[in-house]
């Protein structure tokens, strides 16, 4: 309606929302006698190797490998700032595109996020499957960016169709990013300390919800068609190093066979020797 009360009226109802959603989450409850986990008898306790890890090597602030990780999550997290922010943005002030096309755009994410979330999931079942589809997310990345940065300044249905493909684009880098990124966060934490590894995996999102809305602002839509072309192949770029760190992190972090096990496995010691 484009009125101040308007939108005082939708930001109203959108805390409303809120409090609707609490009342939902309040009537859930745990079912009778299943409030409770109790471990098993023998795995109550760490182990005295999980405890000196917990306390020594297992705090994810020491972890050089680990914070890498985080550090190169957060451009890997950028398809929510592009979505909600740098897209909108460019359509109102650098096309002829309709206004009425952002809520469009917006609906489109959704629909394929909600028919197309299971079966990306379904496809990513190891941590090596996850670390090489780092690599497709800066591939959907860069291909959003160039679109954007193509957008014709004139002709309404050009930009219109060039927007909806870049919006098609980062919603798959979204359905990948939330496999990926999860699944790394998870599978890059040695077990003994998941929680507090996780803790600081949490860090990626919330840096880039900061950061990502002032640099696609302040500096991407401000250097016009190049600043895109630029994020993009930044992105792609780092989403390569995100799945080489990975891929070696994870080799790393796989458990080795013992020395007893590899004598027992080498040809020729499958027996006792007999003198002749």
């Amino acid at each position: 309606m484009g009125t101040r009360s308007a939108y005082e009226l939708l930001i109203l109802g959108n805390a409303l929302s809120f409090l609707v959603a609490a009342l939902l989450v309040g009537r859930t409850r745990e079912p009778r006698g299943r409030g409770r986990l109790v471990a098993p008898p023998g795995e109550g306790a760490p182990s005295a190797g999980a405890a000196a890890a917990e306390s020594a090597g297992g705090s994810p602030w020491r972890d050089r490998g680990y914070l890498r990780f985080v550090l190169l999550d957060i451009p890997m997290n950028l398809d929510d700032s592009l979505l909600n922010v740098g897209l909108p943005l460019w359509l109102i002030h650098h096309t002829d595109a309709p206004h009425a096309l952002v809520p469009a755009v917006l609906a489109v994410n959704t629909v394929l996020a909600v028919l197309l979330q299971l079966a990306v999931s379904a496809r990513v079942r190891e941590p090596e499957q996850a670390a090489r589809a780092a690599g497709w997310y800066g591939l959907a990345v860069l291909g959003a960016c160039v679109l954007l940065a193509l957008t014709p300044a004139r002709g309404a249905w050009a930009a219109s169709a060039a927007l909806l493909a870049a919006a098609v684009l980062v919603t798959a880098a979204e359905l990948v990013r939330s496999v990926s990124s999860w699944e790394l966060a998870v599978s890059l934490a040695p077990a003994e300390a998941r929680a507090s590894y996780l803790g600081v995996a949490g860090i990626s999102p919330s840096v880039q919800k900061a950061a990502g809305p002032l640099l696609l602002t302040g500096a991407v839509m401000a250097a016009g068609p190049a600043g895109w072309i630029g994020l993009g192949a930044a992105v792609a770029g780092l989403s390569l190093v995100q799945r080489r760190a990975a891929l070696r992190r994870l080799t790393a972090l796989r458990p080795r066979p013992a020395a007893g096990a590899e004598a027992a496995a080498a040809p020729g010691r499958s027996g006792p020797v007999r003198a002749g």
